[in-house]
């Protein structure tokens, strides 16, 4: 078979609490958060349909935390038996938020989906009586898995076919992440597979194009402030290329929810309603660059620069009345919500006013251009 394509993603951390929303956000939005990453769910498994892949890789913390609910394991058995129906084998491995030591046996898993144990696992896809691929996969065992897992993994000689490694892990590359199952590239490389489906780092991103192929698929929904942009999955190509196999990528959003981190300069900005139609204006534009299919936006304003609204800004009060006037964009498609507004500017500096008072301040700057008019004549005279 000269293609292979399959489905990865990671990270879908279902029925996640979304911490960090204000109650004064509205019942609209506290009803799409909750049902966001289940969207994402169902949005993963409309496209296994529309595009029916060879197969599904689930690369770790399917649920978000050990106590998984009932309603969880139970959308994720719909989507189970939804793919199985249309003959789409699913490699679940397990992360540090569903170790196999938090697993409850309570729904039923159907016979296309396989969960990778406490060891290395090696199990081929079938089609049309030929083995097209050899998945490789292994799960944490318990919350904080501290062992490095890439190096249990090592290519079967005996196949020639695509061989895949399905692992939820930290690479050392990875920034501000927390370190489960540690490895490194060169981990990666030595295993000998030709393709590496990862997860825990929610940003998502291809690691190594080639020899092997290996990348993060990112979160399937965006879960806090500091986690902006579109997330969702990845749909890879593998194609046979003499020995070996090229492969080819394309992002798929899934989630409903973006969040995003708004920053605005006010230099030049002197009046309230001049700052009240800025704002509205960039939060409109957010509206009119939103991806296909996203629901809600949750914003954050970043205030900065120099300017006289400074201490209006820096009143809690007033920044509760501009997000009041700024609340009418929720009903707009996809509706906007303003998180919080982080006010980081500076107020206009009179240097006369300065320049006359008694204070500290007005000491330094009067003696700071004393210094300066001594340079600049001892310069002339030089000169």
């Amino acid at each position: 078979m000269k293609q292979i394509r399959y489905i990865h993603a990671a990270d879908l951390h279902l029925d996640a609490p979304f911490r960090g929303i204000s109650r004064e956000t509205g019942d609209q939005l506290a009803r799409i958060l909750k049902e966001a990453t289940f969207t994402a769910l169902d949005r993963l498994a409309q496209l296994c349909e529309s595009e029916r892949p060879d197969f599904l890789a689930l690369a770790g913390d399917l649920y978000n935390a050990e106590e998984h609910s009932i309603k969880a394991q139970l959308r994720v058995s719909d989507m189970f038996r939804r793919l199985e129906g249309l003959g789409i084998p699913v490699f679940l491995a397990h992360g540090n938020h569903d170790p196999l030591d938090s697993r409850l046996p309570s729904i039923t898993i159907p016979e296309n989906v396989t969960i990778f144990g406490a060891d290395v696992g090696r199990v081929p896809v079938e089609k049309d009586g030929e083995t097209v691929a050899l998945i490789h996969g292994i799960s944490h065992v318990r919350a904080k898995e501290g062992r490095n897992l890439a190096q249990l993994f090592t290519r079967d000689p005996e196949k020639d076919c695509l061989q895949l490694g399905v692992l939820h892990c930290t690479l050392d590359t990875a920034a501000d992440a927390d370190r489960y199952a540690p490895c490194s590239l060169a981990d990666l490389r030595a295993a000998g597979l030709d393709a590496w489906a990862l997860g825990h780092i929610h940003a998502g991103g291809v690691i190594s194009a080639e020899s092997p192929f290996a990348a993060y698929s990112g979160s399937t929904q965006g879960l806090h402030i500091n986690e902006a942009g579109p997330h969702g999955c990845l749909l890879v190509t593998a194609t046979r290329n003499g020995a070996g196999f090229s492969f080819e990528s394309s992002f798929r959003t899934l989630g409903p929810v973006a969040w995003q981190t708004v920053e605005i300069a006010l230099d030049g900005v002197t009046q309230a309603d001049e700052l009240d139609r800025l704002l509205y204006s960039r939060l409109e534009a957010l509206q009119s660059l939103a991806e296909p299919g996203c629901q809600a936006i949750v914003a954050r304003l970043v205030l900065s620069g120099m300017t006289p609204l400074n201490a209006m800004l820096n009143d809690a009060e007033n920044r509760r009345d501009l997000m009041e006037r700024l609340a009418p964009l929720s009903s707009g498609t996809p509706g906007v919500w303003l998180k919080d507004i982080e006010v980081m500017t500076t107020p206009v500096i009179d240097r006369a006013e300065y320049l006359r008072r008694d204070d500290i301040m007005g000491c330094a700057l009067r003696h700071s251009e004393e210094l300066q008019d001594g340079s600049e004549k001892a310069l002339a005279r030089i000169t």
